[in-house]
């Protein structure tokens, strides 16, 4: 046993384990630092190939499955908060687990300092790496490392992955949103979004070498030495706390009752999913989660367990005097966040019940509107453009990438022309990323009330910032089919070059349409 003495870093090179094993040791290491049985510790470890979701995250969101499992990739959830991880052996774990420094700040503060601190120790090596918040370190723009923490009493855990090189392959294909908080153009690879030591050094230092560097860097924001805690074997570590299950969280089998919505932060994006009673004035229950960073890390079970029972009419004022009663540090998202993602979700149950649509026609529907929260049938009754992706319309088709449709009858892109025609709206195909851009500033300067539109879901969480920019209130539905994020086809997608074929919901569309109202002049609206 190492004496935990002040100012004294344990150094520990666990080398090559399994994640879960990682996850496990940390875990375990963390409880029994708060219970003062550990010292502090420095710990530098490598991961097999792994799949690690964060403390909140719906699992099936957030990994390919079956792809996970058919190539031998495990699965694990970290008791950290944060986003997806691919983990390999092409990475370097870094844990840290000190008390909590008092002149640190608040959690945000204590995420910069430590991405602060690798990067003081990255610098010994000539790589001049800086923070962005929430949680990453970059160069140039391009990601690095991720940082997360979780506690335990006043003991705090702090651990990094560097990116020394990367399998982006196998990356895309086990994550389904692996590069959701990487660049706002979406226009570069995924490999541009990256960089890793080998792209800047040429190779991979030795271990030896980078450990020196960042325990150095460490050590010196800590103002403490260093020990060598010796090897894992010389540890008595005979129980491992066991990892939180992976599956909990799984989204995939809701039985088509539960309504959900998500609202993006700049934390990260929250999910919420409900079932109401029978007789829909109540909240059976309710479940939270979203790649998030949150102190106490059960604050959002606790909120769902005290919003479970209430009456629907109650829920947004009762989320909001849950966290006046309760402290929580919320990183990059507030109270009022939650109180917008619950309102998106009881608007979801109203549209259900005006429009005639089913759960999962509901489900999506994705309104944009957040200066008024506006229910989907307010915008609808402004809205004067519609906005269509190219990708829904056949690939045999002559206009299939060009703005225009013939209305020949034969696709559901012509059947959404011919309702908008009817309604005197302007109608576009949108062609690619960049001209979805010009369209909605043309749509802003021309003083566009509202919009109707379709587009995946996937785009609109990752692309939510060209919506928002715009400021035009919105109802999207979401489409079907061929999708580019689950084909790898992104790049090519929003340059419009996709050839697979997505494809509009025709029942869902007839249904939202009869809200437009069917006027000669929308500059009266």
């Amino acid at each position: 046993m190492i004496p935990n003495q002040k100012n004294t870093l344990a150094i520990l090179d666990s080398g090559l384990n399994g994640a879960g094993w990682n996850a496990g040791f940390d875990q375990n290491w963390l409880e029994l630092h708060a219970r003062g049985e550990r010292p502090d510790l420095l710990r530098f470890h490598r991961n097999r190939p792994a799949a690690c979701i964060g403390r909140h995250q719906a699992i099936d969101r957030e990994l390919r499955l079956d792809y996970c499992h058919g190539h031998d990739i495990e699965t694990v959830r970290r008791i950290s908060g944060g986003g997806a991880l691919y983990l390999d052996e092409n990475q370097l774990g870094i844990t840290l687990i000190i008390r909590r420094p008092p002149n640190w700040g608040d959690l945000q503060q204590i995420l910069a300092r430590f991405c602060a601190a690798l990067a003081e120790g990255l610098a010994r090596l000539g790589i001049h790496a800086r923070y962005k918040a929430p949680n990453d370190l970059e160069i140039g723009g391009r990601k690095l490392a991720s940082a997360f923490f979780a506690t335990a009493g006043d003991s705090l855990l702090l651990h990094a992955t560097l990116l020394l090189d990367a399998d982006i392959k196998t990356m895309l294909e086990a994550l389904r949103a692996p590069t959701e908080k990487l660049t706002a153009t979406g226009l570069e690879s995924a490999r541009q979004r990256l960089i890793t030591f080998r792209e800047m050094l040429g190779e991979v230092p030795p271990d030896a070498v980078l450990q020196q560097a960042l325990r150095q860097g460490l050590a010196s924001r800590l103002d403490a030495g260093c020990v060598d805690a010796g090897k894992p074997g010389d540890i008595d570590e005979s129980r491992v706390f066991p990892t939180l299950d992976p599956a909990c969280m799984d989204w995939s089998d809701t039985g088509g009752t539960a309504l959900e919505a998500l609202h993006k932060t700049a934390g990260g994006v929250l999910r919420v999913r409900f079932w109401p009673d029978t007789e829909e004035k109540f909240i059976a229950r309710l479940q939270f989660a979203g790649n998030l960073h949150l102190h106490p890390a059960d604050a959002l079970e606790r909120l769902q367990h005290a919003l479970t029972g209430l009456p629907l009419a109650q829920l947004e004022a009762a989320a909001l005097a849950f966290f006046c009663v309760h402290h929580c540090e919320l990183i990059g998202f507030t109270a009022n966040d939650v109180r917008h993602l619950l309102r998106l979700a009881l608007n979801k149950l109203e549209q259900r019940r005006k429009m005639g649509l089913s759960t999962a026609q509901a489900n999506g529907l994705m309104v944009l509107d957040a200066a008024t929260g506006s229910a989907a049938t307010d915008i609808l009754a402004r809205a004067s453009v519609m906005l269509l992706p190219y990708c829904a319309k056949p690939a045999w088709c002559k206009w299939r990438y060009l703005d225009g449709c013939t209305e020949c009858g034969k696709c559901e892109v012509g059947d959404a022309y011919r309702l908008a025609r009817e309604r005197n709206m302007q109608v576009t195909s949108v062609t690619s990323y960049e001209h979805l851009g010009a369209t909605l500033a043309e749509m802003k300067n021309n003083g566009a009330a509202a919009y109707v539109g379709a587009c995946c879901s996937q785009f609109f969480v990752k692309r939510h910032h060209a919506f928002r920019d715009a400021g035009i209130p919105a109802v999207l539905m979401d489409i079907g089919g061929a999708n580019c994020y689950e084909l790898k086809q992104e790049e090519a997608a929003y340059a419009g070059e996709f050839h697979a074929e997505a494809r509009l919901d025709a029942d869902m569309l007839r249904q939202v349409m009869q809200f437009v109202p069917a006027i000669k002049d929308h500059r009266s609206r």
